[in-house]
């Protein structure tokens, strides 16, 4: 990309400064705080969009010159304009042409101080070697990786080889949890491979044999069970028959007494019944009192006047005769009778004695009614007992003793079905823990297999993996252009590894020198510059470098351009005067107190 204008207005220290850059190589200088760095700066914003310098936005404001209330940097392209105004940030870049690589165009030193990662992703970007998950997956397979595993860590390449190794390690990391969860044990890789579970020894012979033995004690115990029970139920029986027929003995011997009981019974029933007559009769119609006399003799009165009323009873609304046999008078008739029966005739001549002892003659003929009944009862009962002992025929005798051996037979069965049992569900525990012993041994081998199978994915995605062998042949073509460009300097030659460790020779870069450390950081620029395409770098701090340090450097610059390698090098030093002899493809610029001054005016200061 190549610079044909450069103008910064109250740029920090740049106070006005308008320079057309009519050669690929232009170099400002100047003493210290002359400017030359806010000149750097301003360019830095016009393209970059953001001040190094200044960590927030709002504080834009302090980086206009004093005095000042608005500053502005403009730099014009091949490619455009590119604009950053102060105190806003405003920034305008619509420049035609790949600006990934200006950072480290615009700051050599910056390639140095990014991360592995951060080196190894714009490597990748700046060769355009693209790590899509088809090629990915091609180069999985060819290192043996399982490919349903490869199809679910393919997604995660979208956001970069270290967020797809970050997420195959938490897969094996559920699968190593996985194996502690079967094994209980921490995995290991020498330890998990081939790990298996103790089985218990099963004895599959006698489980076999334990289960006939079972099955005839079952049947053995089942018979005795029948046995059992049969004989248990003729026992009851042949104890219900004798009690039975016990009862029927005791009830039919006492026949004799009960038919002498009946009639003795019915002798004194006899006796009642004509004790009760008798007073009956005498008791005749002396004055009774008590409402049941008031009332029998009510019912008398009523009986004489239906008797003197010649049947009529009254007569009906219709005027017709009502006579009494169109009422039931059965009932008073009946009372009366009763009421006759144990008081005599109303209006009888009496016994007072006799009439106060009916109550009592009649309780005393009615208990030996009782009496007679209960006789006739008890002696149908014997009678009928006395049948059935002539017809029970004695169930077969069962003993206690006979009952007893049975019981111990059963008992016996029992406890051989018992410890049988006992030993087939010892058997059916070895064995169930046997199988557990097994089916964890194999759960163990899927989930080490797991493990193992994330692991050479997360290996395979690793620095020194696939990326490390796509990044050796982005690193190939860098290393030449570092060792070309380090050649014609005659400088040390620099070089990146696979694990993006930058080195001049055998020294990492952190070892070397600041002199060292900016030849490599001026070779990586140029290198970086040049694979771009951007052909643009820009180089502060020029005087670090000695006086043939400075010559080589500007001796490589004049050769790239005059190669067409270098369209824009802009080289910011601390001189005590502008340099002489310069090659046609270098200008020199003079800054002072933030602007450019001419050539005759830098002599005489």
């Amino acid at each position: 990309m190549r610079i044909h204008q450069i103008t910064a207005k109250n740029f920090v220290g740049a106070h006005d400064v308008d320079v057309t850059i009519d050669t690929p190589v232009t170099l400002f200088a100047g003493q210290n705080g002359a400017g030359k760095s806010s000149l750097k700066q301003a360019i830095d914003a016009a393209l970059l969009g953001h001040m190094g310098r200044v960590t927030l936005k709002k504080e834009y404001g302090a980086a206009v010159s004093e005095g000042a209330k608005k500053g502005l940097a403009t730099v014009e392209t091949d490619a455009g304009v590119a604009t950053f105004a102060l105190p806003d940030g405003k920034h305008s870049a619509p420049l035609t042409a790949y600006l990934g690589a200006l950072p480290f165009l615009l700051e050599p030193s910056r390639f140095a101080r990014a991360t592995a990662d951060e080196r190894r992703t714009f490597l990748f970007e700046l060769t355009g070697l693209r790590a899509t998950p088809e090629v990915v997956k091609k180069l999985l397979l060819e290192r043996q990786c399982d490919e349903k595993r490869i199809e679910a860590v393919l997604p995660m390449l979208r956001a970069g080889f270290p967020a797809a190794v970050d997420f195959v390690k938490d897969k094996a990391k559920e699968a190593k949890g996985a194996w502690k969860g079967v094994t209980g044990e921490q995995w290991g890789k020498e330890k998990s491979e081939g790990w298996a579970e103790e089985v218990p020894r099963f004895d599959a012979a006698r489980h076999a044999q334990v289960l006939k033995e079972l099955e005839s004690a079952d049947a053995r115990l089942q018979d005795v069970n029948r046995e059992f029970g049969a004989l248990h139920e003729k026992h009851r029986t042949f104890a219900s028959s004798r009690a039975a027929h016990e009862r029927n003995l005791e009830t039919a011997q006492g026949l004799v007494r009960l038919e002498k009981k009946l009639e003795f019974d019915k002798g004194e029933l006899a006796k009642a019944e004509q004790a009760l007559t008798d007073a009956q009769g005498r008791a005749g119609s002396a004055p009774r009192k008590g409402l049941v006399h008031e009332l029998a003799s009510a019912v008398g009165m009523f009986a004489a006047i239906m008797s003197d009323s010649d049947g009529v009873a009254g007569y009906h609304l219709n005027g017709e005769v009502a006579g009494w046999d169109e009422f039931d008078l059965g009932p008073v008739a009946a009372a009366m009778s009763a009421y006759e029966k144990q008081y005599g005739a109303i209006g009888e001549a009496s016994d007072e004695k006799a009439r106060e002892s009916l109550p009592t003659l009649v309780s005393a003929r009615d208990t030996m009614l009782r009496s007679v009944a209960n006789d006739e009862r008890d002696i149908a009962a014997a009678r009928a007992a006395e049948e059935a002992l002539k017809l029970t025929a004695d169930a077969d005798p069962v003993s206690d003793e006979d009952l007893g051996a049975v019981r111990t037979a059963l008992s016996e069965a029992t406890n051989i079905q018992r410890k049988v049992r006992e030993e087939l569900d010892r058997l059916n525990a070895t064995k169930q823990a046997a199988d557990a012993a097994a089916e964890n041994t194999k759960k163990a081998a899927a989930h080490h297999a797991d493990v193992i199978g994330w692991l050479a994915i997360a290996d395979a995605l690793s620095p020194d993996g696939i990326p490390g062998d796509m990044l050796s042949k982005a690193l190939e073509p860098i290393n030449t252009k570092l060792a070309d460009f380090a050649h014609f300097a005659a400088w040390p030659v620099p070089w990146i590894d696979s694990g993006m460790a930058i080195r001049a020779g055998e020294r990492l870069y952190s070892l070397l020198s600041e002199s060292e450390q900016y030849r490599v950081d001026a070779l990586l620029a140029l290198t970086i510059g040049v694979i771009s395409e951007t052909k643009l770098v820009s180089f502060d701090r020029f005087d670090v470098l000695d006086l043939t340090g400075r010559s080589d450097l500007l001796a490589l610059l004049d050769d790239m351009a005059t190669q067409g390698e270098l369209e824009t090098a802009l080289v910011f030093a601390t001189l005590k005067k502008v340099p002489e002899g310069l090659n046609d493809t270098m200008r020199a610029h003079w800054i002072a107190d933030g602007e450019l001054l001419a050539a005759n005016v830098a002599e005489a200061a």
